[in-house]
Parts: C-alpha cells; structure tokens; sequence
C-alpha cells in the first residue's frame, strides 16, 4: 500500500512516515499545497493524510479538487483547529475521516486500516463482522448463520457501516453527526440517539452476537457479544 502524507510540519511528517514504514506501508511526503496538490491528483495512492493548513494551497481546496477531478483515493485530514466548522469543511470537501492535532499515531492508524479494507477489501459491497453481513449495495443486513436478513434505511446503513467499519472503538456523538449528517446541533446529537435504537432493535431481530454499547460522557462503540448467537 502506498501513502502521501501532505504535510509542512517535517518533524510530524518524518515521524509519521518512520512509523508507518514500520507497518509495511510504502510512503512519499509533500511539504506545501502545490506539490501536494500535483501528487494527489496523480491518482496514484492509496490514501493520502492531507495537513488542513499549508502554505501554497490548503488542504480543504486540494480534497474538493481531487473530487471535482473524479479522484476517490481516500483522505484522512488532520488539522491543529479544535472548531466545528473547519472539519465541516473537510468533510464536505470531500475527506473521509480527520484528526486533530495532537493525535495518537496507534488511533491515525487504525482509522487507516479502517480506510484501506471499506476501499480495497476483497468485497467492496459486503462487510462482516461478528455473524452480521452489511450489503451496502442492497442496503440491507444478513445473519450469516441463520440466513435472516432486515432492509435498512439510508441513514441507518451509514451508521451502522460507521460502526462495522471500526468495531471496538468509540464513535463520538459528534462523530457519528459529522459523519451522518455532516454537521451538528442538538436536533443532529438527538437523532443519533435515535438512530442508534433503531439499529440495536435490527441486530436484536437478527439475533445478532453485536451491540451497540453506550460508553457514558464519550460515545457509542460496536462490540461482539460471545454469549450471543
């Protein structure tokens, strides 16, 4: 797998790119917007970590023009700004995840790993883990054991991949309103709770071995429970 970090802080880049090439990635660095801009429409990586702040052009206006041009590689945006605002942006550029400085490289990587298998696992269309199978074409999910299968609704297939696509870790409220409804108010942060129900009564139905588990002051995350199906 090849990676682009786009990034001007060079200490963070170099150590970012050390660790990756501990885990087997093949990796390039750009130090400004332009070159980062030229790399990244080159088409020819497998996800980019794009800096939201850089001199020359900044990360935002390098997303929104990699997928004006039609190019889906992801990105995962990072950026020194804790405001809502700025990862709306992103977001709707067009990033597929971000990160805030400072940030934990072990979490960095696994929202990479999480990038990599929804773009290059070896089903696009279908994701599994425990015994439920997520069609994201049909829009529906199987037990895999029993054959049994329920119909989701738009909102409930991205949820619920969110989760699929990051079992064990917590999913922050804003989070999961980013991700779903791409921005935040307290009608948004009430509609995950929602949501989430809706998506506990689907798996239960399933008599699937997964939960949806509140974890108090910090979110929700997707865990197997052995002692079911």
């Amino acid at each position: 797998m090849k990676l682009l970090i786009v990034e001007d802080e060079f200490a963070l880049a170099d150590a970012l790119r050390d660790r990756l090439q501990q885990e087997k990635y093949e990796v390039d660095i750009a130090e400004d917007g332009i070159t980062g801009h030229e790399r990244a429409m080159s088409d020819t990586y497998d996800l980019i970590i794009m800096d939201g702040m850089l001199p020359g052009m900044d990360g935002v206006n390098i997303i929104w023009e990699m997928r004006k041009a039609g190019h889906k590689t992801p990105v995962i945006m990072l950026t020194a700004r804790a405001g809502l605002t700025d990862r709306v942006k992103g977001l709707d550029a067009g990033a597929d995840d971000y990160l805030t400085k400072p940030f934990e490289v072990e979490e960095l990587l696994a929202r990479i790993r999480a990038l990599i298998r929804r773009n290059h696992g070896p089903e696009d269309n279908l994701l599994e883990v425990g015994n439920i199978q997520l069609d994201r074409k049909n829009g529906a999910i199987r037990n895999s054991q029993t054959g049994t299968d329920v119909t989701l609704s738009g909102k409930e297939l991205k949820l619920l991949e969110y989760f699929m696509d990051n079992p064990g870790q917590v999913l922050s409220r804003e989070q999961i309103s980013l991700r779903i409804w791409g921005h935040q108010d307290t009608v948004e942060y009430n509609n995950v709770e929602v949501y989430v129900s809706f998506i506990r009564r689907k798996l239960k139905f399933l008599r699937a071995n997964l939960q949806v588990k509140a974890v108090r002051g910090l979110g929700y995350r997707l865990v197997e429970d052995v002692s079911n199906g």
